[in-house]
């Protein structure tokens, strides 16, 4: 019996039925009703009761299914009256009666009689009820036990779907009750049992406590043994599904697999060379070899058998292209210059071999990918020698390691397929030179042009074929982008000749195609290009002027790009001669109305950013017609949409969108939109940093509606990140134009130092809380000092803790003990990613400090917990962290930071001798600075830290590459010492000890103070400098520095000066003979210098 009245009920039934109405106009109508009577607050759960009602007892199964399908969907909607869309559910939020009532009603109709579909939509249906933020649900788990028992194997499926949705059902459940559970449903007779019991292992494997997975290894046999069976009775789509669950278990927990490694090779094998299985089987089957490589790349190099494995069955499927088109016929006559979609299993193929490569490098995969390959290079199958040259495309990147000295022999062996007989095989070939020319730059641009270009040039000739000519263009991109103009010039007339051809093709993607290659050659080319300009852009400038309103919307933007970046090579002098005319050209295409998809929209946008590089201040007004339409694509806002689970699919398949899981809701971000912003702050970015104070008058409102609004974009990390660094440059502009007291500069300093710091407090990822860092210390320096009030410092300071915090976590999880089911992948990435964010921490103390002339010691004094910390640390990036910390403490605080002393100091010195040079480093760099800005405070620190600095200086290998920076900040610091205590005992002796550790020609601070100490030495009349026997090596220890340019400005002619005294107490034919001794490549510093 129904829990409502019979006059709701009929008139529910009576909307219901006009859903599923033919009739366009009913259904709008039911629709209507339901949205403005129904989804209220007051009757949202009378539709809900409704709704479950109907799906569970309806004999009409048109009208069950419809309200099983609309229950689930307004379960998962937030409340009519909620804010939170995203995070909040109408079912979290209904009564604890209606709930009880309505999962109640579900249950029942669980267990009746009902269809086999029905029966799966109310199993989501209940799924929706029984999610954790829910009470609990103890008789659902009862029902599901004595479900999958039951002879109908659709009960079966319906229970395991529901334990893969909501798998913390069988959390207080002891583990030894659950093995029997999903070993029944591995070993089910049924298809869809076994695979929907996978899901559910999957999904109960994912919130279960590593300390159990042992428990759950007896199952794995069970659930890989269903494989071969799925295999033998030619069940693709099972064998498929059954992959992509173990997918998320390898990426889970791969050395779980360890014991049946060989056993899942061996089958992968089988299934990739059986060609007559689904593709989808294959794939999915290659891509759980692929995330072995990707999630334990150790196990798989230990497996003699594995690279043997993906090596042979991503060659054996990058053969499959042009089925049963030996001439490939179908390729020649695509329009389209990118890879056949069609051509499946070869494109995963070359994806896999890429990924693989990537992870377990050259010195594992390149010996057994030549074995194939060679043979494979000289095969008279064409199909198999485009394989090759296409694999070793896709592996090149990856094995760089090993192949960037093979250079020669792997060219040896590509450049005879050149000419090769078949077409795609030339397409392959100048592939792989364009990879190589990408992965192996710029040393291939120095070392093989005369090989790689001649090829590349002969295949743009009218002898091959539209897709080869374009291919070898697109290769030339690849070799010009890492060229300087001096590699290119000997090739110029040749590759403009070819590329002026092309233009002529009837091909409008082999037009585009050359027109994107003279725009890169002509920005390698630079001034070289001159020569080609009087020839070129009157082309592009008719090209340009033709049918501007009509079609080939591309082609006009490649023509557009194509001349700004002529005229950029070229230079504002000879662009002058058409500057007006295109200048003229694209206010014609701006002002006639460009749609948001005309492709032509960003060519022009990036177009007109060059134009402004070019005419700079000249380009002034031209603003107003080109900044109106960015705008408005940089105040793009976030476009979030609600989907159905089954929607999301269609959504993933559109690259202007993206989907994400929130909350068990499916969220469709349009990501196209945020790209555009992003691209359209860069170019914002671009404008200011050209025009600064001219662009002062636009400041205000791209700040306040672009930049300080995209550090809430949490679905886009390139829009937070971009206009983070769009806020100091547009503040650098007004501040040009206005200076730093002007009111409105005030506002926006203090509305984004306060954005940038709330950022620093939240942000989730630590690149982007990095850029937030770089961006603060950024908008410090342009408010020049006393800009940090004291409520901005306490906010920093707490952002920084919380940062510190998490990246002491961060470092603790990654190096603490080893997992037995994973490896740490990442770790060195992520060691990166955190060595960075410290660096830029330290940055921002150290400006938080200098802005406040050392005031920020006050709230520096809660940090110090922290730093001690990383200073007690063992890690070298804390311990770095922390020495660095302290010597910008000491620096802006000088004498006020003698209350640290004692906590740390006695640390800092015996980090003076640390095997790890950068210790050393940073540990000298410290006593220097203590010497330098509190010597009253760390005199004796200072004074008992010069034995170790000489030990540091000394040690057999102080100049190796490893140690010289170590070295040189060594031989700083006790510079710092020797001016500050002028009278320690033994002075000289510590002078002329002290001499011979330069010259210093890395470090420039370390040289900067050096040699101005050694300045104030000669210039002091020091006796040990002034020793006519030292001149020849004071000298030499200038010139070093200045050949090397360690130091430079105002330094070197403060050092020179004295040196020329110093060599002017010589005779001048001596002191000519020392500055003529000196080889070639010193000689333009030393007539710079001493002329």
């Amino acid at each position: 019996m129904s829990a409502l009245s019979e006059e709701i009920n009929n008139t529910l039934i009576n909307v219901l039925r006009g859903f599923a109405s033919p009739d366009n106009e009913v259904r709008a109508a039911a629709e209507s009703s339901l949205n403005q009577d129904w989804i209220t607050p007051e009757n949202i759960e009378v539709l809900l009761i409704f709704l479950s009602e109907q799906a569970s007892f309806s004999q009409d199964l048109t009208s069950a299914a419809l309200s099983a399908v609309l229950f689930r969907k307004l379960a998962l909607r937030a409340p009519p009256s909620s804010k939170t869309v995203i995070i909040a559910k109408n079912i979290t939020h209904i009564s604890g009666n209606a709930l009880a009532q309505i999962r109640a009603t579900l249950l029942k109709g669980f267990i009746s009689e009902r269809p086999s579909n029905i029966r799966h939509k109310l199993s989501d249906a209940i799924a929706e009820c029984a999610q954790d933020d829910l009470p609990d649900w103890n008789e659902l788990l009862q029902t599901l036990v004595e479900a999958l028992k039951n002879q109908d194997p659709n009960f079966r499926e319906s229970s395991f779907r529901i334990l893969s949705t909501v798998p913390h059902l069988t959390n207080a459940v002891d583990i030894s009750n659950i093995i029997p559970i999903f070993e029944a449903g591995f070993t089910d007779s049924n298809d869809d049992v076994k695979i929907a019991a996978v899901t559910a292992f999957v999904g109960y494997f994912k919130q279960l406590s590593k300390s159990h997975w042992s428990k759950l290894g007896v199952l794995l046999p069970s659930l890989l043994n269903s494989l071969p069976k799925f295999l033998d009775d030619g069940k693709d789509e099972a064998l498929a599904a059954v992959f992509e669950s173990l997918i998320e278990l390898v990426e889970l927990a791969p050395k779980l697999f360890k014991d049946m490694f060989d056993q899942i090779l061996q089958f992968i094998d089988i299934l990739i060379k059986n060609k007559d299985l689904e593709t989808p089987a294959r794939t999915t089957a290659l891509e759980l070899l692929t995330v072995f490589s990707e999630n334990s790349p150790l196990m798989c190099k230990s497996n003699q058998n594995y690279a043997q494995s993906v090596i042979a069955d991503t060659l054996l499927m990058m053969t499959e292209v042009s089925i049963d088109d030996d001439e490939a016929s179908g390729w020649r006559e695509s329009d389209d210059a990118e890879e056949d979609e069609e051509e499946v299993a070869y494109d995963h193929a070359r994806q896999s071999l890429d990924r693989v490569s990537l992870k377990l490098g050259g010195k594992y995969l390149a010996v057994p990918l030549f074995q194939y390959l060679q043979e494979m290079i000289n095969s008279n199958e064409w199909r198999e020698r485009f394989a090759a040259l296409m694999a070793l495309s896709s592996a090149a990147e990856g094995c760089r390691d090993v192949l960037v000295g093979e250079i020669p022999k792997i060219l040896d062996m590509v450049l005879p397929l050149i000419n090769d007989p078949h077409a795609r095989v030339q397409y392959g070939c100048c592939n792989i030179l364009g990879q190589i020319s990408t992965d192996f730059a710029p040393l291939i641009q120095r070392t093989s042009h005369n090989r790689i270009l001649p090829a590349l040039i002969s295949k743009l000739t009218p002898n091959s074929i539209d897709r080869v000519q374009t291919h070898a263009a697109a290769a030339l991109v690849n070799f010009s982008e890492h060229a300087n103009h001096a590699i290119l010039e000997p090739y110029l007339d040749d590759l403009l000749t070819n590329l002026l051809t092309l233009l002529q093709s009837n091909h409008l993607y082999v037009q585009e195609q050359a027109l994107t290659t003279i725009a890169f050659i002509a920005e390698a080319a630079e001034k070289k290009f001159i020569k080609y300009y009087d020839t070129l852009m009157p082309l592009l400038l008719n090209v340009l002027k033709l049918d501007v309103d009509g079609s080939n919307r591309v082609l006009k933007g490649k023509c557009i790009e194509c001349a700004t970046l002529i005229a950029l090579a070229v230079g504002k002098e000879k662009f002058s001669e058409h500057s007006q005319e295109l200048v003229n050209l694209l206010m014609i295409y701006q002002n006639n109305g460009i749609q948001e998809d005309d492709p032509i929209k960003t060519y022009l946008e990036h177009g007109w950013s060059r134009i402004c590089r070019i005419l700079r201040e000249d380009f002034l007004p031209l603003l107003q017609i080109v900044l109106p339409p960015l705008l408005e694509t940089a105040k793009a806002t976030q476009d979030v949409s609600l989907i159905e689970e089954e929607e999301a699919a269609n959504f993933q398949q559109y690259v202007d969108w993206d989907v994400v899981q929130i909350q068990g809701k499916h969220i469709a971000i349009h990501t196209s939109i945020l790209d555009d912003k992003v691209s359209a702050m860069e170019l914002l970015q671009v404008y200011s940093s050209v025009l600064k104070n001219l662009f002062a008058r636009y400041v205000s409102e791209i700040m306040n509606d672009v930049a300080i609004p995209s550090i809430d974009f949490y679905l886009h990390d390139g829009v937070r990140a971009t206009g983070a660094g769009l806020i100091p440059v547009l503040l650098s502009c007004l501040i040009a134009s206005e200076g730093t007291q002007n009111e409105e500069v005030q506002n926006l300093w203090q509305t984004s130092s306060a954005k940038l710091i709330a950022g620093i407090m939240s942000e989730p990822m630590p690149e982007i809380t990095q850029i937030y860092h770089t961006s603060l210390v950024d908008v410090i320096a342009a408010m020049e000092n006393h800009c940090l009030n004291d409520e901005l410092q306490a906010r920093f300071t707490k952002g920084v803790s919380a940062n510190l915090t998490d990246v002491f976590e961060r470092v603790k999880q990654r190096h603490g003990e080893d997992d037995e089911y994973n490896e740490d992948i990442d770790q060195e990435f992520e060691d990166f990613t955190d060595e960075d964010l410290l660096d830029e921490i330290n940055k921002s103390l150290a400006a938080f400090f200098k802005s406040t002339n050392g005031a920020y010691l006050t709230h520096f004094q809660t940090l110090w917990p922290l730093v001690s910390t990383f200073l007690q640390d063992n890690e070298v990036i804390l311990i770095l962290f922390a020495l660095v910390a302290i010597a910008d403490m000491v620096h802006y605080s000088g004498e006020q930071s003698a209350p640290f002393k004692d906590l740390c100091m006695s640390k800092v010195t015996s980090f003076l001798v640390s095997p790890e040079s950068s210790i050393r480093q940073a540990a000298a760099y410290a006593i220097g600075i203590c010497a330098q800005y509190a010597p009253a405070s760390y005199a004796d620190i200072c004074v008992a830290s010069l034995e170790p600095l000489f030990q540091v200086v000394n040690i057999p290998d102080a100049k190796s590459d490893e140690n010289q920076t170590a070295t040189e900040n060594s031989s700083a610091a006790i510079a710092k010492i020797l001016h500050s205590f002028n009278t320690i005992p033994n002075l000289d002796t510590y002078i002329a000890n002290w001499l011979q550790t330069l010259p210093i020609t890395v470090d420039e601070e370390a040289a900067a103070f050096t040699y101005r100490y050694l300045s104030h030495m000669i210039d002091s009349n020091s006796g040990i400098v002034s020793d006519p026997s030292n001149i020849p090596v004071i000298l030499d220890y200038v010139v070093q520095a200045l050949h090397h340019k360690s130091i430079s400005g105002k330094n070197a002619e403060a050092v020179v000066q004295s040196t020329k005294r110093l060599l002017s107490t010589l005779s001048q034919q001596d002191a000519m003979a020392l500055l003529q001794r000196y080889p070639q490549e010193f000689m333009p510093a030393i007539q710079l210098w001493f002329s």
